[in-house]
């Protein structure tokens, strides 16, 4: 379900001129692909997938489906929640309701398919870094580009993604970036 639109600020930064927008357009009319300029470094990987009907869905990573759950001691582990002192581990138990004689069990298969729809997997990674970017105003209508923050797309899904509205909504995603200094690089998912 749509929690928010966000566009962009034309004339913002050094990127996102009314120049480049003109020459975004003129590219995407000429190639069908959005005019992604590569950041001078890249660290990370931004994935876009076409959605019928809905805009290019982005994923932080190659999107997939959550894989088997690890135990909780490396899900604790791997999450940078301290899990040694007695006070760390009473809370921890108390939190996720399990016994310290659960830490290396697998966990729950539903705690950690809901916390990679919400959290940890890819498309909710892109929705929780875009969502802390200033990439420009929360938009009341569809107009312009823009992308949409999406929480679930049926009742009893609690996914956590983002749509670029259309290619030209990709090309200045892709220039914002570049204009904060983030070393994403935005690509195609084939």
């Amino acid at each position: 379900m749509l929690q928010s639109r966000r566009g962009f600020l034309i004339g913002v930064g050094a990127m996102l001129t009314t120049a480049f927008v003109k020459d975004a357009r003129s590219f995407i009319h000429r190639n069908s692909q959005p005019l992604l300029t590569s950041p001078p470094q890249v660290v990370e990987t931004m994935y876009w997938c076409e959605i019928p009907d809905e805009g290019y869905q982005l994923s932080l990573g190659l999107w997939r489906i959550a894989p088997p759950p690890p135990t909780w001691r490396k899900f604790f582990i791997s999450e940078g929640i301290p899990h040694r002192t007695e006070s760390e581990i009473e809370r921890i138990c108390s939190s996720h309701l399990i016994e310290p004689g659960d830490f290396d069990k697998p966990m729950s298969v539903r705690y950690w398919e809901d916390w990679f729809d919400i959290e940890g997997g890819p498309l909710a990674r892109a929705y929780h870094l875009l969502q802390k970017i200033d990439l420009g105003p929360e938009r009341g209508s569809e107009r312009g580009p823009l992308l949409e923050f999406n929480i679930g797309s049926h009742p009893g899904d609690s996914t956590h993604y983002v749509n670029a509205k259309d290619m030209l909504s990709l090309s200045l995603l892709q220039a914002r970036l570049i204009d904060l200094g983030m070393p994403i690089k935005i690509v195609e998912d084939t």
